[in-house]
């Protein structure tokens, strides 16, 4: 499914071919003088026709972009070399075609690299100058390049084609890199947090532990000062738990990993690392999602399964991700102890990480519904709207 982005970009080329097709139409009638045709009346209605179903058939097969395949290049070019030898065939650059050979300079600019819309922009402005250089000696219509405005629309018409090739390409990269800094300024927030609501408290714990510790040594208070040990060591456990899930999560995402191969993984190695039994389970024909959404949901499951591992005491935990016309939704339920909904608030900061989670899930216009019985296990519900986070 096209992502927004797409419908937008498609939405614009179509309506600048519509635009530039409906002017050069104008052109021909209208101000015919302007044009000169190099071909008959007839001719030019049949160019025009063909010109038009030609149009109308890029505007409702739009350019799978995305898949790169040799096809994709060939198609682009083709409607290059097709836009500039129509410009060429009708009289260069007094052509009434000239703008709506600017139509894949501009596709290349928006759904490719720079360096294809720039090549192209070079290719049209110097066709043009050897056009109206070697021609013009042998065909009337192709007039010489310093008469009249030649050399004027020549220079007009490149930087057109250059602003075409950049402007598009260079705002579409200032939005991406803002939209990079962006997450990692979150993502340093939410580590911040996760450090000082995670280690940051544990260590603080421990340090007024093992101070108990040493006042029931120094009393010579022994059962209770191994007691105190038992819990030290606990912590401690529970913190290089902690630390190793944060450096497994930063695996997972430097793995790069599609989201269903990444969760599928990433649950396999979390049931057999904690002896919980983890059944993942997803619908046939899961749509595509954006990278940063994808991203979100791996930290999301991450950060529920941590839960369930600390606080649960859960021996099985059903993982689901599926899909509607409208919406993602992810669910993950364990047969754990659960909890009353309302003991939240009561909780101490960093103790469920349910306020990561339901932050991650809006900050993607999504929401997070938990149901939660004691003893009857807890089911947590991520719900993602698909228009927003689809690829």
């Amino acid at each position: 499914m096209p992502s927004t982005y797409e419908k937008e970009a498609y939405q614009f080329l179509a309506a600048y071919r519509f635009l530039s097709y409906a002017l050069a139409g104008m052109f021909t009638q209208v101000v015919p003088a302007l044009s000169r045709p190099a071909i008959t009346e007839f001719q030019l209605y049949i160019v025009l026709a063909i010109l038009g179903v030609y149009t109308i058939l890029k505007v409702f097969s739009p350019l799978r972009w995305r898949e790169r395949t040799p096809m994709t290049y060939l198609i682009l070019i083709g409607d290059f070399v097709l836009c500039i030898s129509l410009v060429i065939a009708t009289n260069g650059l007094n052509s009434s075609f000239l703008l709506y050979s600017l139509t894949p300079i501009m596709t290349a600019a928006l759904l490719f690299e720079e360096s294809i819309s720039l090549s192209l922009a070079a290719v049209a402005s110097f066709s043009l100058s050897i056009t109206h250089l070697v021609l013009s000696p042998y065909l009337k219509t192709i007039a010489w390049i310093m008469q009249g405005h030649n050399l004027t629309l020549l220079i007009v018409y490149t930087l057109f084609c250059f602003v075409a090739a950049v402007v598009p390409y260079r705002i579409n990269l200032n939005i991406r890199r803002r939209i990079e800094r962006e997450a990692i300024i979150q993502e340093r927030r939410r580590i911040a947090r996760e450090i000082h609501d995670g280690v940051a408290q544990s260590l603080g714990y421990l340090n007024l532990k093992t101070k108990q510790v040493s006042d029931l040594v120094t009393s010579q208070e022994t059962v209770k000062a191994l007691n105190e040990l038992g819990d030290v060591r606990k912590i401690v456990q529970d913190t290089y738990e902690d630390i190793r899930e944060s450096i497994d999560q930063l695996s997972a995402e430097i793995k790069n990993l599609p989201i269903i191969p990444a969760l599928s993984s990433y649950t396999s190695e979390f049931g057999s690392n904690n002896g919980i039994k983890v059944q993942f389970k997803t619908t046939k024909g899961f749509p595509n999602l954006s990278p940063v959404a994808e991203l979100q949901l791996l930290r999301i499951a991450q950060e529920a399964l941590t839960n369930v591992r600390r606080h649960a005491l859960a021996s099985e935990v059903g993982f689901k991700l599926e899909n509607t016309r409208e919406t993602v939704i992810m669910k993950i339920k364990d047969n754990g102890q659960g909890f009353v909904l309302s003991d939240l608030e009561k909780a101490p900061p960093g103790y469920h990480g349910l306020a990561i989670i339901k932050e991650r899930a809006e900050g993607l216009g999504g929401s997070l519904e938990i149901t939660s019985t004691p003893q009857k296990g807890t089911e947590l519900k991520v719900t993602l709207p698909l228009e927003k986070v689809r690829l």
